[in-house]
């Protein structure tokens, strides 16, 4: 049966009239399948534009890999390392503080609070993350807390051999009452490569010789079986002999040396300013904690002084003598007669 050539031109019957319906579409039907080209060339654009983004999409990555080899190679390795540490946000003071705590400056209580206060405080006598609970317990106790000497550890009073094992890295104030030579860890920007700023407190010589004096030797029994406490030979016949009994006071006054000034930024503050101007300055600088259990407890490490008992105040020759003695021989006195009044004194 032969059909008629889809391309040309529609031939008319000899009436004049088109072929009928059934044959057009039977035409246009084999029309369609005879003709490809159009479809051909359809799958070819397609095929072309996916090659064309695979290569773009592969031109791409090479070029972003090529750019962060470089940047490794030719930039030094301290650079990146310290510009990234630098983008990490950090809460800390740009340098360290320490707290020198001398015997019988108020030091417990100080380091108490300020741990209480703010984060990041590392203290024999106190470290922030559990200082809340420690002085609620206080609390219930109805204040009664005694830290003694000897071997008797607690919240209040931690084990310098676990503040060692724990480490400073997360601190951002120290505060201890070893010898001078524990802060040498920190000097000269040794403890990763952080600058200690060093606070001392304080106070009065012959005010201090006697809190000193009025101490308990833990474990020395005296006359009546009671703790020995010390006093001054006001009625000495010798100048040697008040001086031995002045040395007999003294309490780790070795928590202090000259040679601190040649390792850190060493500043003073006045020991009756402590819970005032002190603890005003160090809220500038350090974190505020969350929380805070108020009131403090106070730790004590000391009975009430009687000072009608301090011979020494009623004998202003003696009392001239013995602070002549203490600011000639001790070097922690010697430091405060030059800082207190000066620009390194912490006062606000």
């Amino acid at each position: 049966m032969l059909r008629r050539d889809p391309h040309l031109p529609k031939k008319e019957d000899d009436a004049g009239e088109s072929a009928p319906l059934s044959t057009s579409l039977t035409t246009a039907a084999a029309a369609s399948h005879s003709s490809p080209l159009p479809y051909r060339r359809r799958c070819q654009f397609l095929v072309s534009d996916a090659s064309f983004r695979h290569r773009h999409r592969f031109l791409l990555i090479f070029v972003l890999a090529a750019t962060i080899a470089l940047y490794f190679i030719l930039v030094p390795a301290d650079f990146i390392l310290s510009n990234t540490s630098n983008n990490v946000k950090s809460n800390h003071p740009p340098i360290l503080y320490g707290h020198v705590h001398m015997a019988k400056t108020g030091g417990t209580s100080l380091n108490g609070v300020i741990a209480n206060k703010f984060d990041h405080v590392c203290g024999h006598k106190g470290y922030s993350y559990d200082a809340y609970n420690d002085n609620e317990k206080a609390k219930a106790r109805n204040g009664a807390v005694v830290l003694s000497g000897g071997s008797v550890w607690s919240r209040s009073r931690v084990n310098p051999r676990i503040m060692s094992d724990i480490g400073y890295e997360n601190c951002d104030y120290i505060s201890n009452e070893l010898d001078w030579s524990f802060w040498k860890q920190f000097g000269n920007g040794k403890f990763h490569g952080v600058n200690m700023e060093l606070h001392v407190p304080c106070r009065d010589r012959i005010e201090h010789l006697m809190s000193m004096c009025n101490y308990e030797e833990h474990g020395k029994v005296g006359e009546k079986g009671l703790p020995t406490k010390h006093k001054i030979a006001c009625d000495a016949k010798t100048d040697d002999d008040l001086f031995n009994s002045v040395k007999k006071c003294f309490l780790y006054l070795n928590r202090y040396d000259h040679a601190m000034l040649e390792l850190f930024d060493v500043k003073c503050f006045s020991f009756h300013n402590q819970f005032t101007n002190y603890i005003d300055h160090m809220s500038t600088i350090l974190s505020h904690r969350r929380f805070e259990s108020t009131p403090y407890v106070k730790r004590e490490t000391n009975d009430v002084r009687n000072k009608e008992e301090e011979c020494i105040w009623y004998n202003p020759e003696v009392r001239e003598k013995v602070d002549k003695f203490l600011l000639d021989t001790i070097p922690y006195y010697q430091f405060c007669d030059s800082c207190m009044g000066s620009e390194n004194e912490i006062a606000t």
